[in-house]
């Protein structure tokens, strides 16, 4: 079933084909169209899920966060459909997506005070957040959604 960037993605295989033909990333190609496709939408799934977007929905009966209405760059110009941004950071997503879950099931919760391997010795602080977390992706998208004062993502809970 073929993906349609606004409807189930925010940047479809044309867009991430482009993407990684731009920057020479090899693995990209490779995949079947249906893989890349089931990439996209896992990654804008992600990005939905994971980000709280600054602005408001454009249209209530809208599948997706993008469009937005009261968004703007940062230099002042409105944000209008999706956002390259948003494209680029989905299709990096996607990749990742190819070979591992983006959001994988988490064992530890968060909480763990000490483990050591070999060696190395970790202690987490109680409020450690569990998951992955994507500083590139978080990077592309800056300004695009809400921050605390220092500027760490809000991420929806």
């Amino acid at each position: 079933m073929t993906v349609t960037a606004g409807i189930d993605v925010y940047a479809d295989v044309a867009d991430a084909d482009a993407y990684f033909a731009a920057r020479d990333v090899a693995a990209w190609p490779l995949a079947t169209v249906a893989a890349r496709e089931a990439a996209l939408r896992r990654a804008t799934a992600y990005l939905d899920g994971h980000y709280r977007w600054i602005g408001v929905l454009a249209a209530s009966s809208q599948p997706l966060g993008w469009p937005r209405l009261s968004a703007w760059d940062a230099e002042g110009r409105p944000l209008d459909g999706i956002p390259a941004r948003v494209k680029d950071a989905c299709a990096e997503l996607a990749l990742v997506a190819l070979t591992e879950e983006l959001a994988p099931p988490a064992d530890r919760g968060g909480r763990v005070l000490a483990e050591r391997v070999g060696p190395v010795s970790l202690r987490y602080t109680a409020d450690a957040p569990s998951g992955r977390s994507f500083p590139y992706v978080d990077l592309v998208l800056k300004g695009l959604f809400r921050e605390d004062g220092a500027g760490i993502a809000v991420r929806r809970a």
